[in-house]
C-alpha cells in the first residue's frame, strides 16, 4: 500500500517549537480514563468510530501558553512568539455560532507550512469529539498540493472563559484526503444486506459489542 506523505515544514527554524504529531498521540486523557461499560451498557468508549474520529490525520499543537483575558478581550504570552491575534468583526459577523462563544473572531497563528502530494487537499477542522476546549476552530479545506503560504486559523472563545489555554493543547485536526470526483444514487428501497455469520437485523437486534470492529473496521494509519 502507497504511504503518502504530509510535510509539516517550520517557518520559525531557529525557535523550538512543538511539532504537529499523529491525532493517535493526542487522544484526551478524560477518554482514556472513561470505562468501556457502565452499568452494563456500552460507553462510547466502546464505538470505534468515536476514537477513529479523534485518532484521523495530525493535530497542530498550541506553540506557547497563551493567557486569555475576558474583561479586556485580550492575549497575552510567555514566549518570543505571538500565537494568537484578532480578525475584523466584519469577517465574519453573519456567522451562526455555537452557543456560549463570543463573537469576536481571532485567529491561531500557525508557523508550519503544510503540504501534500499532487492531488491531496486538507481538511483543517477543530478537534473532533473535542467540545471540552475552550475555543471553537472554523472548518476550512485548503488545496495543500498547490497552496504556497502558510495557513492560519480562525476561531472563537467561550464567553465565560478566563485563563490559561496551555501549550501542546491540539488548535486544529488536519486530515488530508484524495480529491476525487462522486456522484450521489438514490434508491427508493433499503436493501436488506446479510452481514457475514452474524445476520444482524437491524429492526429488532442490537449488534453484540466489537461487531462493528470485528466485521467491518479498517485500521487508518497516520505516523
Amino acid at each position: 500500500m502507497k504511504n503518502n506523505k504530509i510535510k509539516f515544514q517550520s517557518i520559525e527554524p531557529v525557535i523550538d517549537i512543538e511539532r504537529p504529531s499523529s491525532s493517535t498521540k493526542n487522544v484526551p486523557s478524560w477518554y482514556r480514563k472513561m470505562p468501556g461499560v457502565r452499568e452494563n451498557i456500552a460507553t462510547v468508549k466502546k464505538c470505534v468510530p468515536f476514537l477513529d474520529a479523534f485518532a484521523m490525520g495530525y493535530q497542530i499543537p498550541l506553540a506557547s501558553d497563551v493567557f486569555w483575558d475576558k474583561e479586556e478581550q485580550s492575549f497575552s504570552f510567555n514566549s518570543k512568539i505571538n500565537v494568537a491575534s484578532a480578525h475584523y468583526m466584519s469577517q465574519t459577523e453573519d456567522v451562526v455560532l455555537p452557543p456560549g462563544f463570543n463573537p469576536q473572531p481571532l485567529k491561531w497563528n500557525n508557523f508550519w507550512h503544510i503540504s501534500t502530494p499532487k492531488g491531496y487537499s486538507t481538511l483543517f477542522i477543530h478537534p473532533l469529539n473535542r467540545m471540552d476546549l475552550p475555543f471553537y476552530s472554523f472548518s476550512g479545506v485548503v488545496d495543500t498540493d498547490r497552496h504556497p503560504l502558510v495557513i492560519n486559523f480562525p476561531f472563537v472563545i467561550r464567553e465565560d472563559f478566563e485563563g490559561k489555554i496551555e501549550k501542546g493543547t491540539p488548535i486544529i485536526q488536519a486530515i488530508p484526503f484524495k480529491r476525487d470526483k462522486w456522484s450521489a444514487e438514490y434508491l427508493d428501497q433499503f436493501l436488506s444486506h446479510k452481514h457475514d455469520s452474524t445476520n444482524i437485523n437491524h429492526e429488532n437486534a442490537r449488534p453484540p459489542f466489537g461487531w462493528y470492529k470485528r466485521n467491518h473496521w479498517f485500521r487508518k494509519e497516520y505516523r
